[in-house]
Parts: structure tokens; sequence; C-alpha cells
């Protein structure tokens, strides 16, 4: 803000109204058109998602690259570099999304994930399977911190939470069509059951990338680079409008009086007027990781198997329902929920239904699994103890999708400044990124000692999650700029 409105104060309330009134709806096709373009980022991270969790199960690739005693460690092992690389990434993507805008960034990421899918597609042996998924993850961390930003800093307020929950329902469809091509593929009985997925993901890339081209930069963006001009014809595209000028005096006073302050650092994150939001989003990125739906995404054939499905194709199958259960609730919030319950009550909600799902999926491996002396499998003969099993996992799925799956990215995407936005959504995200490291590694090795245990433990970080969720102030509603006032820093 410039020092004149530093020296008279406005009332939240009133600046909130005002700013809401004055942003002229349009046609708005810009700004849905842009955003759901930048959302193919996500399709790109789900269908990565989707596609590993099912080549992982494939017998052609287990039979290359593993044996019967190293499976579950080189597993793990494949999954927690990808997310290494995706957590480093995520944690310096701030430098380069302020650097070389939100839209190059996105596309940088886009060039990163195709290479690391060609290494793929061409690998022969574990080296280059490693590799491939050390450079994919550098593009996924790149991309999970662009694209909200991206989306956030082009959204009107009142459908903020809608536009970047886009990106959240892309990455489920994502997951979808990967679980969906790996089974189709899952029976052909040479490498291509595995190499194909990869490689349609390569093409996707391409696409992707020569779209972004012509998408706007973020107004914002160029604002804070002095380029006004180009400023305000992006904002006047994506609004559908040329009755843009209250809209862009306040986002280029708040800019300017942040650029006043000096240099940008990390360290201004930890600053009295900064920390509570930043604490804030990084509970929501922390808690994200312990829903245990890191587990389900990525161990999810696995554990329909272990629940007493027959067969691979079947398993796959299974979890390519949750997957599209996942999306038409993940669709049903973005488009009447997000932006009217709030995060606050999602997050809650969420959580509550997850910790009950978890605990009743535990409690059946409990009572009614058997370990076979013999061979050390795990046994699951009782059917209602199987179906009940597989009707919570698919509650949980669509839970998370309604509820975390669509807020967690919303949350941490509106609740910084201009100054502090790219860095601290770096380091947010590359947090979750990091737990999600430990979450991937664990889980099989978890399973492998504990059927019950993992799901207990999940149920129970929920519970914890909630205490915290108490504390978060609501977003939904506010500009940007009225952050300030949300986390008491003015």
């Amino acid at each position: 803000m410039s020092s004149k409105i530093q020296t008279t104060p406005i009332d939240p309330e009133v600046m909130s109204t005002k700013s809401v009134d004055t942003i002229q709806p349009g046609i708005r096709k810009g700004v849905y058109l842009s955003s759901m373009i930048a959302a193919v980022g996500g399709f790109l991270c789900g269908f990565d998602t989707g596609a590993t969790s099912g080549v992982l199960t494939m017998i052609p690739f287990q039979e290359r690259f593993f044996t019967e005693e190293n499976l579950q460690y080189l597993q793990g092992l494949l999954l927690a570099f990808f997310l290494m690389t995706a957590a480093l990434s995520a944690f310096f993507s701030g430098y380069f999304c302020d650097r070389f805008s939100r839209k190059y960034s996105i596309m940088g990421a886009t060039v990163l994930f195709c290479i690391g899918n060609v290494f793929l597609v061409i690998g022969h042996n574990f080296g280059l399977l490693l590799a491939g998924r050390l450079v994919g993850g550098l593009g996924a961390g790149l991309m999970t911190n662009g694209i909200p930003l991206y989306h956030s800093e082009i959204a009107p307020p009142d459908i903020r939470g809608r536009l970047i929950s886009f990106f959240t329902l892309m990455s489920t469809f994502g997951q979808v069509v990967g679980y969906f091509v790996t089974f189709g593929t899952s029976y052909l009985v040479t490498d291509w059951s595995w190499r194909a997925p990869y490689l349609l993901q390569c093409l996707v890339c391409f696409f992707f990338g020569i779209a972004m081209l012509f998408m706007p930069y973020s107004p914002r963006w160029l604002v804070d680079k002095g380029r006004l001009e180009e400023a305000l014809v992006a904002l006047t595209s994506l609004r559908g409008t040329d009755q843009v000028q209250h809209e862009f005096e306040e986002i280029k006073d708040e800019i300017e009086f942040e650029r006043s302050l000096g240099k940008r650092t990390y360290a201004e994150l930890f600053a009295p007027t900064n920390r509570n939001r930043f604490f804030s989003a990084a509970f929501v990125a922390i808690a994200t990781s312990f829903t245990g739906v890191v587990a389900i995404w990525y161990y999810a054939p696995q554990i329909f198997l272990t629940a007493g499905l027959s067969d691979v194709s079947s398993s796959i199958a299974a979890t390519g329902g949750t997957g599209i259960l996942s999306f038409v609730c993940a669709a049903i919030s973005l488009q009447w929920v997000i932006d009217t319950w709030g995060r606050k009550k999602l997050f809650l909600s969420g959580s509550i239904i997850m910790a009950i799902s978890m605990f009743i999926v535990g409690a059946m491996f409990e009572v009614y699994t058997l370990v076979d002396v013999e061979t050390g499998d795990v046994i699951l003969q009782n059917t209602n103890a199987r179906n009940t099993i597989i009707a919570f996992l698919y509650i949980f799925a669509g839970t998370y999708a309604f509820t975390w799956g669509i807020a967690t990215y919303v949350y941490p995407a509106e609740v910084f400044n201009m100054r502090t936005r790219a860095k601290g959504l770096g380091l947010v995200y590359g947090l979750n990124w990091a737990f999600s490291i430990m979450i991937s590694y664990c889980v099989p090795l978890f399973l492998a000692s504990s059927v019950s245990g993992v799901y207990f433990f999940f149920g129970a970080c929920q519970v914890v999650a909630m205490v915290g969720l108490w504390f978060l102030p609501e977003t939904a509603g506010k500009t940007l700029e009225e952050m300030e006032y949300v986390f008491g820093a003015k």
C-alpha cells in the first residue's frame, strides 16, 4: 500500500465489501481459460501418481527391476527419490517463480517432467529408472508451487478458491486416467505394459508446454516487475471487462509499498507480521502429508490385494474406482462448496470422517487377517470384512478429495502477501513433499511388519490435526491484499 493508505487505515469490512463490489464479473472467459489450461499441470502430477501406483504392481516391471528380497525396499526408494527432488525443487521454486515469472516456471517444470519420463520410457536398468524419477521430481516440485501461485494471483476473490482448486481437480482426474491406462496396459506381457503410460505422459507434457506459451503473465508479477501497462492489459483480459482500474490500483499500491521495504529474504517469513501466515500454511501442508492419502495413492493396488482381491488388474481397477469417486467429489466441492463453506469447515469435517475411516479399516485388518506361516502372505478370507475395508477406503478417498484435497492447495496459496508469496509457498510445499518422502518410504515397511498399525496411525494423526485446525483463520471471500488484516499484520 502507499503511504497515504498506511496513515489512513481502512476498515477491513468496508475494504472487503468495496473490493468485491468493484470487481465486475464480466464474462471472465480469460481467467477461466487460463486457469483451466494451467491446471493441466495438475493432470500431469496426478497421472504420474496413478500410473506409478499401477506400474509398481506389474509383473514385467517387478521381474525386470526387483527381486523378492529387495522388492519393498526398492519400491520405497523409487518413490522416495521422486519425492526427495520434488521437495528440493519446491523449496527453491520461489526464486524461479519470482525471477522468471510464474508462467515460465510452469513451462520449465513441464520440460523437466518430460525429460524425466523419457528416461523412464527408455530405461533398461534400475539406474535409468532412478534418474527419470529424480528429474521428474524436480518438475513436480516446481509445478506444484507455480500453478497454485499463478491461479491465486490471476483470480478474483469471489471465485479464487474455485480457480485454485482446478489444480486439485485435474490432479484427481489425472490419477483416474493413470489408473485406467495402467489397468489397460497391465494385460500386456512385455515391458510396454509399464513404458506406455510414461510415453503418453511425455506427449501430454509437450502439448501442455506449447499451450502455456499463449497464457498471460500474472498481473501481480508484472506490476512487481514494473511492467504496469502489460499488467493492466493482462488484468483486463483476465476479467473480461475494462472496469478494472480500482482492482489494478489496489494491487499496485500494495506491491509498491512492499517493494519500498527493500530486498526480499526468506527471513521475512518469520517476521512478526508474517510468521502467523507461514505457520498456518505450513501446518496445513504437513497435516496433509499425515492424512494417509499418500499411502492410498501409491499403494492402493497393493492394499486391495491384501484385502483379498484376486489379481493385479482387479486391484488396479478397484483403485481406479477410488479415483473416479475422488474426481466427482472434488468437482462438487469446487463448484458449490469451497467458496461458500470456507476452508476451515472443509478441513474439520474431512478430518473427522477420514479418522473414522482409518480406524475402521485398521480394525478390520487387525481382527480378520491371518498370516500364512510358510509364505508370510497376509490372508483375509472374511467377505464382510473385505467389503468393509474397500467401502471405507472409498469413503476415505472421496472425503479427502471433497475436503482436504481441495482446500490444501487453496489455503497456503492465498495467505501470503506478494512480497513473500513465492518463497513462502516454496517452503510450505517443500515441507509437504519432505514429509511425503517419509510417509511413502515407511509405509511399505510399516505394512510388512503390521497390517493394521499404519491405519491406526493415520487415524490418530487426523485427531491431532483437528486440534490445530481450530486456530486457523478463515480466508474465504477476502482479497489477497486483505490477508494483512485477516492475519493481524495491520
